[in-house]
């Protein structure tokens, strides 16, 4: 027979937005029916694809779309228990994210919870924040997000403008020539005195607080292009690093 403990809502949460995190297909094992309806309906609001079930031997006959990326158990269950479940689970899906939920905290029972196969072990009752936080840190290892390649932007020298994924700019002559020579240039890298050289190849005299200046406002346009504020790096007693894929066309 399954406590009558309620999922407890979080006073102050911080946590990553969904958007960055993948959908997932959970299955919530819970003979208490009103914990399992408040569990499967926080989760769907979340974002997630949830089924509940009252027992163990349900498991087994609930129709779902694929296998259950996690399993959310309660120990004392009607029939085989969490343990016990847990289990067979691990034995037979050893990928599967499995979280028990129980009342019991003695060290023995967590320690046999671990021991069945489970990747957490919540004592009810479970608050929101921390139920979403192990399912977020669960879903890094079952569903991990490949990293996105930046898109590379684009330098017209001819007509002086920079495209990328957030708009065109337009650039002076100096500040093209800064970003082809940062594209030649071994691991695209340049030495103070090279990027000066390049911003203003007429040699008016730029001092360094003004090439400082430059080189912020080149920043500001690569940045509305979609570059990284930072694509443009000072490296301390040397120069300056594009840390953003640039083409020339």
């Amino acid at each position: 027979m399954a406590f009558m403990i309620f999922l407890m809502p979080s006073i102050e949460t911080r946590l990553e937005p969904m958007t960055t995190l993948p959908s997932l297909h959970i299955l919530v094992v819970e003979d208490n029916d009103g914990l399992r309806e408040a569990t499967v309906d926080f989760l769907i609001a979340q974002g997630h694809q949830v089924t509940g079930v009252v027992c163990a031997e349900e498991v087994d006959d609930t129709p779902t779309r694929g296998v259950p990326d996690l399993y959310l158990i309660d120990v004392n269950l009607p029939g085989e228990n969490g343990f016990s479940l847990a289990d067979r689970i691990r034995r037979t899906q050893p990928m599967a994210g499995i979280v028990l939920m129980t009342a019991r905290g003695q060290l023995s029972d967590r320690l046999e919870g671990y021991s069945s196969g489970a990747d957490n072990y919540l004592i009810k009752p479970v608050e929101q924040s921390e139920l979403l936080v192990c399912i977020q840190n669960l879903a890094r290892r079952l569903k991990p997000v490949a990293p996105q390649t930046a898109q590379a932007l684009e330098l017209n020298s001819h007509n002086l403008s920079l495209y990328g994924p957030q708009g065109t700019v337009a650039v002076t002559h100096g500040e093209s020539m800064l970003l082809a020579g940062f594209i030649r240039a071994a691991g695209q890298k340049l030495e103070r005195w090279q990027a000066m050289q390049l911003i203003d190849p007429n040699d008016k005299g730029l001092v360094t607080a003004n090439l400082e200046m430059r080189i912020s406002a080149l920043r500001k346009k690569l940045s509305a292009c979609g570059a990284p504020d930072d694509a443009i790096r000072t490296l301390r007693g040397f120069g300056y690093a594009l840390s953003c894929p640039i083409k020339l066309v």
